[in-house]
């Protein structure tokens, strides 16, 4: 209890000794040069005459009026132009080969494996929809 007490008083001790050192000495005027100079708030800045401005001019503009039934001009009408035919293809279309992309160009190449492999992809499509059958739809007017 006692240390509690103890430790309240070197608090307050403490808080008394820094308004004592920090703050009341703003509170006071201190003495000095300072007393010798006139106080900032009575000084006044020096009168200056006030610069003469040029007349200002003013001018209406004059404004023609629009004439009236003029005819209005329209652009003339350009014939609708065909479209460009698509450019040829880099590589043709050729029967039995295959076209190699693997380089980042195309390559055509026309080798036995390819052929073998381009037959039996066809057989397995035809093998594969030999029994495919689509019914017709029923109108929708029934």
């Amino acid at each position: 209890m006692k240390s509690r007490i103890i430790w309240a008083v070197v608090l307050l001790a403490a808080a008394a000794g820094f308004y004592v050192v920090t703050i009341q000495p703003t509170r006071t005027h201190s003495p000095g040069f300072s007393r010798k100079r006139p106080p900032l708030r009575d000084l006044k800045p020096p009168e200056i005459a006030v610069p003469k401005l040029p007349e200002p001019v003013i001018a209406m503009p004059a404004l023609t009026p629009p004439l009236l039934n003029q005819p209005i001009k329209t652009p003339p009408v350009v014939a609708r132009r065909e479209p460009r035919a698509a450019p040829p293809p880099e590589v043709p279309i050729q029967d039995n080969a295959t076209i190699d992309f693997s380089t980042g160009a195309p390559q055509v190449r026309v080798q036995g494996k390819d052929a073998e492999a381009l037959d039996r992809a066809l057989r397995e499509m035809a093998e594969a929809t030999k029994g495919a059958t689509f019914p017709a739809k029923k109108p929708a007017n029934q």
